[in-house]
């Protein structure tokens, strides 16, 4: 719930998606045909990257049209708009770091192309695995940024994708594909029948509830650290086109609670999800309560310190892991949100959670502290990771 140190030096700072409504977009006049290399090639995947496109909408659509053109799966970053709009994108791939996690199910996923869309998703193991291949990779950006951090031999275009060709005629089915999407289903059923079996508030089920729960077009800020990576492992495809907002990179953890707010001001209601540190971390932000025209929840996951870090291996030593690296801070949350004014609930339910989520309230600021067990938690994560 701390920084993100294993995310500095590839990636610049983003900034929030400050964009609610879709707007006409100046790169959606379709004029760019597709390279013959990528109609041509009947292994290939798409990856989509973080992305905050001006129309999310415009930009899945086009994403769904190329990938359905080139029946190519499509790899979507729990941070793109893609999973939020799964009704245009039937190729969508979520559950891609699992699978890539069994060697023998990564080698006979591996294409003969690959379209990378803006920058690379979080997932490490997606990564290692992109830097082992050989074949060709495309970056497909509306800049010149540098969305390359493996360093490999890549070649760039500088055409938002929303301005590609796309042909009537669609190919078949290939092979491949059909192998991608038997992998995703069957993971995914699995996962999710572990999931609606878990009973105890588990720091991973909370994205999967909210992709399923939460009001349509609702902006959600996603803190980093754990909050971010479990929403690529378990954010469920869906059609209620969630905002997602975050600030990834260098320095990301600065400001949490305070871009939360400045999101929801003047804007449908909103949703922070937050770790204890990152929230601390900005806790003075609290002071924009009085100010704010619109409403803000706060998910709070408490698990009394940095949990990404009981991902690492220093986790197995201790000392000094507890004090230097976990950071437990034991701060008591309900008189702190009673000394700013902030209405707080205390949840030991998924049932009282969901009660919470949908409606939300349209003014006003609230805080549901869900308590969970780090230690514990990251060793259900791994399992699940590992194993479906």
């Amino acid at each position: 719930d701390r920084g993100d140190r294993g995310d500095r030096g590839d990636r610049g700072k983003q900034p929030t998606n400050n964009q609610q409504q879709p707007t006409n977009n100046p790169f959606s006049i379709k004029t760019v045909p597709i390279p013959q290399e990528w109609i041509k090639t009947k292994k290939g995947l798409i990856i989509g990257g973080l992305a905050q496109p001006q129309d999310p909408e415009q930009y899945c659509q086009s994403v769904g049209e190329l990938s359905q053109a080139l029946q190519f799966p499509v790899l979507a970053e729990g941070l793109s708009p893609l999973r939020n709009y799964a009704d245009v994108n039937p190729y969508l791939i979520t559950t891609y770091d699992s699978l890539l996690r069994n060697a023998k199910t990564a080698s006979a996923l591996t294409p003969d192309l690959v379209i990378q869309l803006g920058p690379l998703p979080t997932s490490k193991i997606l990564r290692a695995w992109l830097k082992e291949l050989t074949c060709p990779r495309w970056i497909i950006a509306s800049t010149w940024e540098n969305f390359d951090p493996l360093q490999g031999q890549t070649r760039s275009l500088t055409t938002p994708v929303e301005q590609f060709e796309t042909p009537e005629h669609r190919q078949q089915p290939t092979d491949y594909l059909k192998r991608w999407l038997d992998c995703d289903r069957t993971l995914q059923d699995h996962r999710n029948t572990t999931l609606e079996n878990t009973s105890h508030l588990f720091e991973g089920k909370l994205p999967w509830i909210l992709s399923q729960t939460l009001p349509k077009n609702t902006p959600l800020l996603i803190a980093n650290s754990m909050p971010v990576r479990d929403v690529e492992y378990f954010w469920q495809p869906n059609n209620r086109h969630i905002y997602p907002y975050f600030n990834r990179g260098a320095n990301g953890i600065d400001g949490t609670l305070s871009t939360a707010f400045g999101i929801a001001h003047h804007n449908q209601s909103t949703v922070l999800l937050t770790g204890d540190l990152a929230l601390l971390h900005d806790s003075n932000g609290f002071l924009h309560r009085p100010h704010l025209q619109g409403h803000l929840t706060i998910i709070l996951i408490n698990n009394n310190g940095g949990g990404i870090f009981e991902m690492l291996p220093i986790a197995q030593f201790e000392p000094p892991f507890e004090d230097y690296f976990a950071t437990p801070q034991s701060v008591e949350f309900a008189p702190l949100c009673q000394a700013y004014g902030i209405e707080y609930h205390p949840i030991d339910t998924w049932e009282a959670l969901e009660a919470l989520l949908n409606p939300l309230p349209k003014s006003g600021v609230r805080l549901l502290e869900i308590p969970t067990q780090r230690r514990a938690d990251a060793q259900l994560r791994f399992w699940i990771m590992g194993n479906g």
